[in-house]
């Protein structure tokens, strides 16, 4: 099976648009990681809680240590820890260690010039793997 990786260019807030793709990838019934810094972790995790007052996200940093529950979007600072290689969204600006071993990968890319240089650089690496791309525009 290829790897599928979707870039999302032009997030004015990269964290707040991941909120809009975790909940469409909740959908789509595939396990969830989401590769993020401790620092982004914080606020990511403030605003899953805070997203949509009608719809809880399910989400939790997870450790490895307790089994995670079905529907759970687990927050990681490697990808590799992640018990499942379903879909992996990428909020860091490097390459993901274990990216190419999911099914999934949604990488969100901001506005400011090191992490677009940086986005460019990981969609070479998947490019030049075989991955089959695509791109979108987060603006607006």
């Amino acid at each position: 099976m290829t790897l599928h990786v979707s870039f999302y260019s032009d997030a004015a807030d990269p964290l707040h648009f991941a909120c809009r793709l975790i909940r469409r990838a909740l959908a789509s019934g595939k396990p969830v990681g989401v590769c993020v810094d401790a620092a982004q972790a914080t606020r990511l995790d403030e605003l899953l809680w805070s997203f949509d007052a009608a719809e809880f996200i399910p989400h939790r940093r997870w450790d490895g240590a307790t089994a995670p529950a079905p529907g759970e979007v687990l927050l990681v600072d490697d990808a590799a820890r992640l018990p499942h290689r379903g879909l992996l969204l990428n909020l860091r600006d490097d390459m993901p260690s274990d990216a190419l071993a999911f099914e999934r990968v949604l990488e969100v890319i901001g506005q400011a010039p090191e992490r677009v240089q940086a986005g460019r650089a990981r969609y070479r690496v998947y490019q030049q793997s075989g991955a089959k791309l695509d791109h979108f525009s987060a603006a607006g």
